[in-house]
């Protein structure tokens, strides 16, 4: 998989789309202060297909994010894409590819987002089942995990919630419950 991620693209995106987020939605965020240092995974849940902008409208660093392949079937937005940093991977399956993708950025000293539920979630329940295999990409790239939650609703000055959880390390968990606790972790953030 070729690296096309253009940071000059990713920052100019970035200056246009901060202040019309930051008006138009109003985040609260709590938590900022729990980011520093790289490499890190980001892991959250996935209300809306404005949560990528909105996490790139607040953080600083610059975020690789996965994302379905099916979002890379059309050209132009498969080349946006691809300067913005993102990567296909397919959800059916296991996708040695996007997982190779994944290892590569964080050895290189990069973030990653990663959504575990898999797909946006347009159910009541708080938070789906976390898909495996975080645990494992952070573990093989030492890389610290960084959970946060979204809450509230996207709408004009709605106040939408962002927190930011401690950094986890998760050579320190029972490697038996380690999903669970990522789960239960990023589940406290959003009912924060």
């Amino acid at each position: 998989m070729k690296d096309k991620f253009n940071l000059k693209f990713y920052n100019n995106i970035k200056s246009i789309i901060n202040r019309p987020f930051r008006l138009i939605f109003n985040p609260v965020v709590s938590g900022l202060e729990n980011i520093k240092g790289k490499p890190y995974i980001l892991i959250g849940n996935h209300k809306s297909i404005w949560d990528i902008p909105l996490l790139i409208s607040i953080i600083d660093d610059d975020i690789h994010f996965m994302a379905k392949r099916e979002l890379f079937n059309n050209i132009i937005i498969k080349d946006i894409l691809y300067k913005m940093g993102a990567f296909p991977i397919s959800r059916d399956a296991i996708d040695i590819d996007a997982i190779k993708k994944s290892l590569s950025l964080l050895r290189s000293g990069n973030v990653l987002c990663i959504f575990p539920e898999g797909t946006r979630n347009k159910t009541d329940e708080v938070l789906l089942p976390f898909k495996s295999g975080i645990e494992k990409i952070a573990l093989k790239t030492n890389s610290l995990i960084i959970p946060f939650g979204i809450s509230g609703n996207y709408g004009i000055r709605s106040n939408i919630k962002i927190n930011i959880g401690s950094p986890i390390d998760v050579t320190k968990l029972d490697i038996h419950n380690q999903n669970n606790f990522l789960e239960d972790k990023v589940k406290e953030l959003i009912l924060k």
